[in-house]
């Protein structure tokens, strides 16, 4: 077995080959475009599409959702912008067609460099949790719009060396509405009715960024400290299950309060770390009265809620 330091030097090596690296993303506050499940399959189409058609770019995992999107990718900031115009463009025409895009405007993409291999993890799991966080009915390996499924999953990649199903010509003439694409000769595999992400992702990259396959399962899980200072980064409102509250709520009391228990803490203690919640993790009022067992209308008078 390999020593921690070989590992970690592995990996080391095989993220500067690759440099440089780009967080792309657009603001979470903008309209729904994508308000239904053939708006997601054509989204999903024409990026495989776009992808292949700036191989310049590597795609190291993605993540779409109704109002906004993220990807992390591999190349010069040139490259990557172009691929990202091209969806984007693409995209607009889709939902035009379906009078879906009045009100698509991403406005000036800035995409924002990764500066280390620790960041790059960090916003690998950070795009592979968000859909996650929104969809209570999904989890970070679940949730199919983006390369997230396939990260350390076998089972997810035998299904896509065993399809044989393909996006032809026409259909990349019906969701680009253009021909652009026509001259493609890389082969686009469809899985439940989409491209699939294996296709033309390179998913073996973004895994060899991580030691081990439960290296990565620690850090889509448990390192929610790097996912709030990613959404810090970007302007997003990030939100967290009880569980991951519960054990920063563990933390604190361990280190301000004696390790005494949540409920059993004084009111005023119970306030502060409320407020603290409320703050620093977004904390709803519900989640916070699960915590703390506070009384609802002492929580709803510290933080009342708009309608």
């Amino acid at each position: 077995m390999k020593s921690f330091s070989e590992l970690e030097g592995k990996c080391a090596l095989l993220f500067n080959e690759f440099l440089p690296y780009w967080h792309i993303w657009t603001p979470e506050n903008h309209p729904v475009f994508l308000p239904d499940k053939d708006a997601f399959k054509a989204a999903m189409n024409i990026l495989a599409i776009c992808a292949l058609m700036v191989p310049e770019v590597k795609i190291i995992t993605f993540q779409l959702m109704t109002n906004h999107l993220h990807l992390t990718v591999s190349g010069s900031r040139a490259d990557c912008m172009r691929l990202f115009l091209l969806f984007s463009r693409h995209l607009t025409k889709y939902l035009k067609g379906r009078g879906l895009s009045a009100g698509l405007s991403f406005g000036a993409v800035s995409p924002r460099p990764v500066e280390s291999i620790q960041d790059l993890r960090n916003v690998i799991t950070y795009n592979n949790r968000n859909g996650y966080i929104v969809s209570p009915d999904e989890t970070p390996f679940s949730y199919p719009w983006g390369a997230n499924s396939y990260y350390f999953n076998y089972a997810a990649k035998a299904r896509y060396g065993e399809s044989e199903k393909y996006l032809n010509r026409e259909s990349r003439r019906q969701v680009l509405h253009s021909h652009v694409a026509d001259m493609l000769k890389r082969k686009i595999v469809i899985i439940d009715g989409y491209a699939c992400p294996m296709g033309f992702c390179d998913i073996a990259l973004g895994e060899s960024m991580f030691r081990c396959a439960s290296h990565y399962f620690r850090e889509v899980s448990r390192n929610i400290e790097s996912q709030k200072k990613i959404a810090k980064e970007i302007g997003e409102s990030i939100f967290y299950t009880d569980d991951e509250l519960f054990g920063v709520v563990l933390s604190v009391c361990q280190d301000k309060y004696n390790g005494q228990r949540p409920s059993l803490l004084p009111v005023s203690a119970k306030q502060e770390l409320a407020l603290f919640l409320h703050k620093e993790y977004n904390a709803g009022n519900k989640q916070i009265q699960r915590m703390l067992r506070l009384d609802p209308s002492a929580v709803a008078a510290m933080f009342p809620q708009k309608f």
